[in-house]
């Protein structure tokens, strides 16, 4: 029940305490401040890459992704082909949430070309990729007929 009373010698308001006149030092802004200059930018930059990573767990590799490229030129290498180039125009045939079909052409040193359909799909919960390889030999280059004389 004494909790209850109040103290015979109440203390005064904080707005009628007397001021003391020795300032008190500032808070310690200098480490909060420096959390925000680093701590802030690097938080969003971890953020984007974690994004980033988790993205990739999600969606199917475009086809000129570096993703899928990477990809393509493992291949090209384990069949001893030709690597890929820059410059190689990938063509998207088709792309949908379950699947991504693309094409190919790469130009040959030797002269023909080999035709590449490749296609990213869901394999459970992994991205997998399914792939057809055909060559073309080069094109003779065909003889002018000759022109043949007239019958009389």
């Amino acid at each position: 029940m004494a909790a209850d009373q109040p103290s015979s010698t109440p203390r005064p308001p904080l707005r009628a305490r007397r001021w003391s006149g020795t300032p008190t030092p500032p808070p310690n802004n200098s480490n909060r401040m420096l959390f925000r200059l680093i701590g802030i930018p690097a938080l969003a930059v971890a953020g984007v890459l974690i994004y980033r990573g988790v993205q990739e767990r999600f969606t199917l590799p475009a086809c000129d992704s570096s993703r899928a490229k990477a990809t393509l030129a493992d291949l090209l290498k384990q069949l001893k082909a030709e690597p890929l180039r820059d410059d190689a125009p990938i063509k998207t045939v088709s792309a949908s949430k379950q699947q991504v079909v693309c094409n190919l052409v790469l130009q040959l040193s030797e002269g023909g070309s080999m035709n590449i359909e490749y296609t990213f799909f869901w394999q459970g919960s992994s991205v997998d990729m399914r792939y057809s390889i055909s060559r073309r030999p080069a094109q003779q280059p065909t003889t002018a007929p000759t022109p043949e004389a007239p019958l009389r």
